[in-house]
């Protein structure tokens, strides 16, 4: 089978870039009949396990945002209200709205998301956006954390995308300005997470926390801000914006790498001194992969070639394969300690969709087979198992694929961020 190697730009509706990655097209037109059927497919369960799940049956028609939970006839309820959650679905909505999905509903949706968050969520005083809120608005928790905020930056600039409101970009650039002034630590690099209503730093160990421990700099949380800052550069080729997207890619690539192992650790002190305790000295298989193409989008979005992180993001996945892939039935563990195979062998639905995004890309970058094998057998596992014939997805399921006592399809974890992102870009890939 003969491969020809071309440049592809991957931008469209749906903006994740990939611009510039070297693609493998399969000659052979058994293998072009397979991606359309693939992509087919990503489309259908787009529609049939998420779209028809959440909208419009997750909007709030009383106060506005999204319901969270489901009760125990299934439908869809909450008392209270997460910023993560909230932002996320907004992103959702509106990138339905992009790709002609059900687009009329979606926007719709879209708006009253877009609303609850600068009305009831807004720190218009001092600035911000607080974490939680009841149902009706009313703010419960009003710290503020760099987690949440990124994805209000990311979710504005999708519904401004969408929608063409300048007034979401506007909100947007003040966000991120706003964390510029108060997290970005000029000393050590990176961004302090999290805060009280008035920025003042939380250190106390006792306080309630929501990534991470108290008082320290996070991988997941400077993987997000990656992926905001990404999108906003995108929409907003600011000088500051590049300047910081640059160094999250820095602290991705290189600050957060274990020395000894190639993956990365998730609790780093201030000055990015790793946290030396089992409980951190772990391998996320899931946050490796969705590492690997978030970075190499930054750095398209940037306008800089990949070519030169190829073989970082090779590494990076390969070490999520030899000790995370589950080559029996397909999909990847949880967890595992360094250099040693997973003792964690769970598999949640957010660590299944990075994975495949991440294998069609290095597919994509390497013109190697192998991983669009994994790629296979973890969407088939996908298939048969993570989604739910009920609606939705279930957020968790044991190595086989068998539920466990918590049999759980929505949360205010969980939502429709990374399976729709994980769909919806996987389609396009597929479809080249």
């Amino acid at each position: 089978m003969m491969f020809r190697w071309n440049r592809r730009n991957l931008t469209g509706a749906f903006v994740f870039g990939l611009m510039g990655i070297f693609c493998v097209e399969l000659s052979a037109q058994s293998g072009t009949a397979s991606n359309q059927q693939t992509a087919d497919l990503c489309r259908s369960l787009l529609r049939t396990s998420i779209v028809d799940f959440y909208l419009p049956k997750c909007v709030d028609t009383s106060h506005g945002g999204y319901l969270e939970d489901l009760n125990e006839k299934g439908q869809f309820t909450t008392r209270e209200k997460f910023l993560t959650l909230q932002a996320r679905q907004l992103w959702f909505f509106s990138s339905l709205a992009l790709i002609d999905e059900q687009k009329d509903a979606a926007l719709k949706a879209a708006d009253s998301g877009y609303d609850f968050l600068r009305s009831y969520f807004y720190d218009s005083e001092l600035g911000g956006y607080v974490t939680k809120t009841n149902a009706a608005g009313e703010v419960i928790d009003a710290r503020k954390h760099a987690y949440p905020n990124a994805f209000v930056i990311y979710a504005f600039v999708e519904y401004y995308r969408a929608t063409g409101k300048q007034e979401a970009l506007v909100a947007a650039q003040e966000l991120f300005r706003t964390l510029d002034q108060h997290c970005y630590d000029r000393q050590h690099g990176g961004y302090q997470e999290f805060f009280y209503r008035d920025w003042r730093l939380i250190t106390d160990p006792k306080e309630s926390g929501y990534v991470g421990a108290i008082n320290t700099k996070t991988y997941n949380t400077h993987l997000h801000l990656l992926e905001a800052f990404a999108q906003l550069y995108r929409v907003w080729p600011d000088r500051l914006v590049a300047e910081r997207l640059s160094q999250l890619i820095d602290i991705n690539i290189n600050t957060v790498r274990h020395p000894d192992h190639f993956c990365n650790i998730d609790g780093f002190q201030r000055d990015w001194t790793i946290i030396d305790s089992p409980r951190n000295l772990r391998a996320s298989y899931g946050h490796d992969v969705e590492c690997a193409w978030l970075v190499l989008d930054a750095v398209e979005a940037l306008g800089r070639p990949v070519s030169p992180y190829r073989s970082w993001a090779k590494h990076l996945c390969d070490h999520a394969i030899r000790y995370g892939f589950d080559s029996e039935n397909g999909g990847f563990f949880y967890t595992g300690p360094l250099g040693e195979e997973s003792d964690d062998r769970k598999k949640e639905w957010w660590t299944q969709n990075e994975a495949m995004v991440a294998m069609l890309v290095l597919e994509d970058m390497t013109g190697d087979s192998e991983y669009r094998s994994i790629f296979d057998s973890t969407f088939e596992f996908v298939r048969s198992h993570q989604i739910a014939p009920q609606g939705g997805w279930w957020g968790t399921v044991n190595e086989d694929g068998r539920l466990g006592d918590r049999q759980v399809r929505t949360s205010m974890w969980q939502g429709a961020y990374h399976n729709a992102r994980s769909l919806i870009l996987c389609e396009k890939l597929l479809r080249r």
